[in-house]
This record gives C-alpha cells, sequence and structure tokens, in this order.
C-alpha cells in the first residue's frame, strides 16, 4: 500500500469522528429538553460551542503544527475529541455540559487543521483535488453514522438510551494508534518556519477564506442542525429520518469526489457557481415556505439535493492549499474554515433564540433568508479571490 494511503485514510476517518461527534447532540435536542428542561436556546449553543471551540484550536494547533509537524497535532485532536466525547455522555449538569462541548470543540479544531493538510502534503501533487474531496468526504460519512445509528437506536426515550448513543462518539479513539503505526510526515518540522515567511504577505488569502468558508457554515448549519428537529415535527419517525440523513450524507461524500474529479473539465470557480445555485434551491424544498408542499417526499428530496449542491466545498480548501506555502498552510488552511466554523455556530445559536421567541413553524422563513445571505458572500468571495501564481503542494 502506498505510504499516502494510511494519510488520507486516517485523515478522513478522524474527519468522521470529528463531524460525528459534533453533530450527534442535534438528534438529542427533543430528549434533553423534555427530561432535563434545557431550553433550545441552551441547546444550541451546546451544539454552537462546538463549533466555536473549533476556531481557538485551529488558531493555536494550527500554529504548532507549522513548526511541530502535523502528525502528532493530529492524534493530540483525534485523542482530545474522543475523551471528550467520553466525558460528555455521562455528563447532565449544563455548565459542566458546555464547558466540555467547548473543550471537546477545541481538539475538533486541532484534528482538522492538522489531518487535513497532513493527507495533501503526503499524497502526489497531481492528485491534490481528489486526497482533500477524500479527506473532506470524511464530513459526510460521519454524519451518515450519526443517521445509521439514530436510525438503529431509534427515538430516544431514557438516559439509558442517551447514554449508549453518546458514547458511540468514543470510537475515533481507536485512530489514534493508526495514526502512530502506519502515518510517515513528509513535512520537516523547524522552530523558525514563521521567520522565513511573513504571515502578513497573505492575510488577503486569510481573509477571502474566511469569508468563504464563514458563507458555507452559515448556509449549512442554518438547515442541518436544526433539520433533524424540524424533520421530526414535521411527520418524520426516526428510521425515516435516520435513513434520510443516511442516504443525504452517502451522496455528499460521493459528490465531493465528483467534483474534484469535475475539476479536470471545469475551474474550480465555475464548479463553485454551480453548486451554489443547487444550494439556494435545495434549502427552499428542505425547508419549504409554503404548507401545500411541506410533504416527507419534497423535504427528503431537499435535503439529499441540498448534500449533493455542496459537494464543492472541498474546493474552496484545495483553492487555499494550492495559494499559501507550507510554512503557513496549516494556520491559515485552518484558521479560516474553522473561523468559517463560528459563524455557523452563531446561526445555531441564533437559531435557538428564534424557535423560542417565535416557534418552530416560522423558522423556514428565516433560514431561507439566510440561505440567499450566506450564499452570496461564497459568491463574492470566489468571484474576487486573490491572483497568484498556485504554490507547489509537495514539500
Amino acid at each position: 500500500m502506498r505510504s499516502y494511503v494510511h494519510a488520507v485514510l486516517s485523515s478522513s476517518l478522524g474527519w468522521a469522528g470529528n463531524i460525528y461527534d459534533l453533530v450527534i447532540i442535534t438528534y438529542a435536542y427533543t430528549f434533553l429538553h423534555s427530561h432535563l428542561d434545557i431550553p433550545y436556546a441552551y441547546l444550541t449553543v451546546l451544539f454552537a460551542l462546538g463549533l466555536a471551540g473549533r476556531a481557538i484550536g485551529a488558531f493555536y494547533f494550527g500554529k504548532l503544527a507549522d513548526i511541530k509537524g502535523r502528525k502528532t497535532v493530529a492524534m493530540i485532536g483525534t485523542a482530545g475529541y474522543s475523551l471528550s466525547q467520553l466525558a460528555f455522555s455521562f455528563t447532565f449538569f449544563l455548565p459542566a455540559m458546555l464547558l466540555l462541548r467547548a473543550i471537546e470543540g477545541i481538539f475538533m479544531g486541532a484534528q482538522w487543521t492538522s489531518g487535513t493538510v497532513l493527507a495533501v502534503e503526503s499524497a502526489p501533487p497531481k492528485k491534490l483535488q481528489l486526497v482533500n474531496s477524500v479527506v473532506q468526504a470524511g464530513y459526510a460519512m460521519g454524519y451518515a453514522m450519526t443517521g445509521v445509528v439514530y436510525a438503529l437506536v431509534g427515538q430516544i426515550s431514557s438516559f439509558q438510551q442517551y447514554e449508549m448513543f453518546m458514547i458511540t462518539g468514543a470510537i475515533p479513539l481507536m485512530i489514534v494508534p493508526y495514526i502512530a503505526l502506519m502515518v510517515q510526515e513528509r513535512f520537516v518540522p523547524t522552530n523558525n518556519m514563521f521567520m522565513k515567511v511573513n504571515v502578513k504577505d497573505y492575510y488577503g488569502y486569510l481573509i477571502k477564506a474566511s469569508l468563504a468558508m464563514s458563507g458555507m457554515f452559515i448556509a449549512y448549519m442554518a438547515v442541518f442542525s436544526i433539520y433533524p428537529d424540524y424533520a421530526s415535527l414535521n411527520g418524520f419517525s426516526s428510521f425515516e429520518l435516520g435513513t434520510v440523513m443516511a442516504i443525504a450524507n452517502g451522496i455528499q461524500a460521493f459528490s465531493y469526489v465528483l467534483f474534484a474529479r469535475l475539476t479536470s473539465f471545469a475551474s474550480t470557480s465555475r464548479l463553485i457557481y454551480f453548486g451554489l445555485i443547487g444550494i439556494i434551491i435545495a434549502a427552499f424544498l428542505s425547508m419549504p415556505l409554503l404548507p401545500s408542499i411541506k410533504a416527507i417526499p419534497v423535504m427528503s428530496s431537499g435535503i439529499i439535493l441540498y448534500a449533493f449542491s455542496i459537494g464543492f466545498w472541498p474546493l474552496i480548501s484545495s483553492l487555499v492549499v494550492s495559494s499559501v506555502p507550507p510554512e503557513v498552510r496549516a494556520f491559515i488552511t485552518g484558521t479560516s474554515y474553522n473561523l468559517g466554523a463560528v459563524w455557523g455556530g452563531v446561526v445555531s445559536a441564533l437559531l435557538g433564540v428564534f424557535i423560542q421567541a417565535f416557534g418552530m413553524s416560522t423558522l423556514p422563513f428565516f433560514i431561507d433568508g439566510l440561505e440567499g445571505i450566506a450564499v452570496s458572500v461564497v459568491f463574492i468571495s470566489i468571484f474576487t479571490w486573490p491572483k497568484r501564481t498556485p504554490v507547489p503542494v509537495s514539500t
């Protein structure tokens, strides 16, 4: 087996576990609300803290990965979020739950920041887009697995059932020894890399990438962070919801790879614009404004189309990787992605406040408006992307 395959596989699995642990809480909103009397505003904050913590983790561990190496940080991040989720599974005191989610988010930021760059730098330069998309397909794999497990567990109705569901988030801990034993790192760490490259020279890329990622996270989280609860209240059974989410995210994983392949035939920017159009259409189907089309088949087709349309998302990360040198690559890639995640977390928290104030029935009006704004931000960011000779990925 080629050595880079281990880096790609471990990064994909680590990212899948990362997302699994992030979103699994959204399936338990109804249970926690009814059994612990936690308001929806606080429940969405639990989700948002995972995203906010990522930005802190990306900032600190991104710099550490650019100095000490990606492999060590990948192991720290994967072990950290797995153990945090294990502790969270048995915690029912709200302040402690909030703290653990924030800590878990920090380690999630460490894993993504280091794992993605580790895989890309380990692969042949000609396979940059494909490898990055395969790694990012871990996002969809992780989300799909939450749907599969939820369909098997069924509607959560007891604390024992809740704990069993949550504890599955500790499984990625098994990836750590695989990284330690099988992954070879091509990056050569030094202690003075930031002296050789001035990070300020690449702030233009950091700003554009952060805006693009913010738009993507706002659009995605506005739908996916609340969709399980919204769908349940609109007639989806636990089996139907779990099945639809598993199918949608399986298609999302396929779409990531498909869009990477399509870069051989179309420009990255055009593929992104095509995907943005799909997002707008899918948002109106996933969360219909008209009661006459608020049906399971329509909402299911909408979420599946949405999952397919965001297949271009990894292309933004690839654009960043190919635009900046390795000395600042983990920092800029990780920071931009996870700053975007913070805004996704803010939107998730706002959804909780909105639901508390206006109820779930009016949610589509708020979400569909957000989708239009978020998509516009992504479009402008890519359309005005700084022009520069691509930087070789190999180190």
